[in-house]
Order: C-alpha cells, then structure tokens, then sequence
C-alpha cells in the first residue's frame, strides 16, 4: 500500500474471526491502510489481522465497562496518532461510546444487528432519536434491500446495500445415498444458540441415535449449545474458516438456517447460510417466519418448515424425503459472490 493511501479504523466487539467483518478488512485493505481495533484475545482466529495495517485486542468481555473504557482509550489514541481518515464502526451500540469524536471524520456505520431492528421500532418511529444517533453518519451500510427499506427516510440517501454473499467457490456436493440407513448430515455454523436452533437438533440426535450427523462451527452462545456440541452425535469444529465451514457443509444433507422469530431482527434477518447453500450445493432448513424464506423459495434452495417450533419427528420426516433433492444452476455461483458486489464497500468510504 503506498504511503499516501487512506487509513480506515475499523471498531467492532469481534477478534477478527467473524466471517463478514474477514471479508470487509480484506476488501478495504487493497485500497486503503486498515487498523482494526476489536475486543478478545490474539489467536489463530484472528483471521483478518493478516490484512491490517494494526490488529488490536481489547482482552475482555464485550459490553463490559472496562472493556469499553479500554477501547475507548486506544481508539482515542489511533486517530489522535494515526490520522485516521475514514472510521468504519459496526452497530448503533457501539458507535455511541464513540460518539462525540465522529463528527471530525468520515463514518461508515455497518448494521449487522441493528439495535432499533432488535426492539421493534422500524423505519420513521423513534425518528428525533434517530436523527441523534445517526447524526455523524456518512454512510450506512445494511446487508439486504429489505433492511434498507426498514431505515428512516432521512437516511436512506446515504444508504449502501452490501449482501452477505460468500467468496465464490466451487464445491463438489456430497454424494447421497438411497439407502435408509445412510445418516442424514446437518450442518450447523455461525453463531449457535437456542435462538438458532439448538433444541431443535437437540431433540433430533437424542429422538434419532445414529441415524442424524451434526456438524457444528462457530460461537457457542448458551449452556444449552455448549451441552449439544458434546452430544455423541455431533461434531464440534469451534471457530472456523468461513472456506473450511464451506467445504464441510458441501459434505453434508442440509445447512440450519433456523432464527427464531421472537424480534424483528431475526424475522428480518439476512442469513449467509442461503448464499453458502448455493455454492456448496447443500439445500438449507429455514422456517417461514423468516422473510428470507421468499428467496429460498424463489430459487429453491432448501427445505422451508411451517414453524420454528416444528417437532423433531416431523423434521426427520421431511429431511428424509428431501434429501438429495435439491440442485443449483451453476450461474447462481457467480450472481450472488462477494466479488460481485464488493466494491460497494469501497464506495461508502470514498463517498
């Protein structure tokens, strides 16, 4: 990178090893100097340290004071040291412990979970305290059309949609067989919690021993997931490669793309795991409460329950019956890549 290159802090509460943030570093890093600045430890799972110009840890639990108080120290510290020109900050909940020190620079806010999604005040409600927080914002960044259209009129215009498309690979699918006792083979990555459908697969390797095969990758989020991954059952990988989770899900029946839908976040949610279907060949399991589901549908990319709360009986039914059923146009592949629409990242930070 030359040294008149542009320099972006990027402020998040991840160690590097989220699967989104990986590919943004590593696209922001071909046009500009990155110093990342998150919150856990230095590991082998900092995935995107490699494309920074700075890696910094905060060694702490998220959302707790001191942490904060730490990174807000050497957030101060970098753009009072490094004349950082462009800030990219992910979250409303963030971003406010940084707040008054915005307004000096270019801010790229990127909503991966929007707090207002989470409690239910959609598009012009709450507008004054939107207006308030969104007030240092040069561009917003959100995953999917629909989200865009869930924002406030009066942000709209500077608004960038960024879909969560995987890198573009190509994976050969797993080979299926007819045979009743073949073992149906789910894959289960990303964050994994009860809210993700840990007591749905729970249910499914107790009710079916040895006929359900889970493969787990990602973040344990609660007891009832930690307890799962110890199932004879399943096999837990812990945090991954986002091409490592691909290549054994392409080995796999189906990929769990459950989201309960107790807040409108998850009913709005934008989940990786319909664009990774289509490029590991590996038909999902979504609910309908999800509006993804439409796409899902549209292109026939899996398997669509009635409810979140479906019985582990009928499930097996279902997964049984469609297993090897499903298959993708290769063009999808390179439609929906993140190299297809990347540079919309880049855009938001010279705007």
């Amino acid at each position: 990178m030359p040294p008149s290159a542009r320099k972006v802090l990027f402020v998040s509460s991840n160690d590097g090893s989220d699967m989104r943030i990986n590919k943004e570093v590593r696209t922001l890093s071909r046009q500009f100097e990155i110093f990342y600045l998150g919150v856990g430890l230095y590991s082998d799972k900092n995935y995107c340290s490699g494309y920074c110009k700075e890696f910094i840890l905060i060694d702490g639990k998220r959302n707790h004071p001191v942490t904060i108080m730490y990174q807000f120290y050497r957030f101060i510290q970098l753009i009072l040291t490094r004349k950082v020109d462009s800030i990219h900050i992910i979250n409303e909940q963030l971003m406010v412990f940084f707040y008054p020190f915005l307004f000096s620079h270019h801010v790229v806010l990127d909503l991966f979970d929007s707090i207002f999604l989470r409690i239910g005040k959609l598009n012009n409600r709450w507008e004054l305290i939107k207006r308030i927080v969104y007030l240092p914002v040069n561009a917003i960044v959100v995953t999917d059309k629909n989200r865009r259209t869930l924002l406030p009129d009066f942000i709209k215009s500077r608004s960038f949609v960024l879909p969560n498309y995987p890198n573009f690979v190509n994976l050969n699918p797993a080979s299926t067989s007819n045979n009743n006792n073949h073992k149906i083979r789910i894959f289960y990555g990303g964050s994994l919690s009860v809210k993700r459908g840990t007591n749905i697969i729970k249910d499914l390797v107790d009710l079916y021993p040895g006929k359900v095969q889970v493969y787990m990758a990602g973040w344990l989020a609660d007891e009832e997931t930690v307890q799962l991954a110890k199932h004879s059952s399943v096999q837990n990988l812990g945090v991954i490669k986002q091409q490592e989770a691909q290549k054994i899900a392409a080995q796999c029946d189906f990929i769990l793309c459950l989201y309960m839908p107790d807040n409108k976040n998850n009913i709005n949610a934008s989940p990786n795991k319909i664009w990774d279907a289509i490029h590991c060949n590996t038909p999902v399991i979504i609910n309908k409460e999800v509006l993804a589901v439409s796409i899902v549908r549209t292109l026939n990319l899996g398997v669509v329950i009635d409810s979140f709360d479906i019985k582990a009986k009928e499930l097996y039914a279902i997964l049984k019956s469609g297993r090897g059923k499903f298959s993708f146009e290769e063009g999808l592949k390179e439609q929906y890549s993140w190299e297809r629409v990347e540079t919309v990242l880049l855009e938001a930070h010279k705007r």
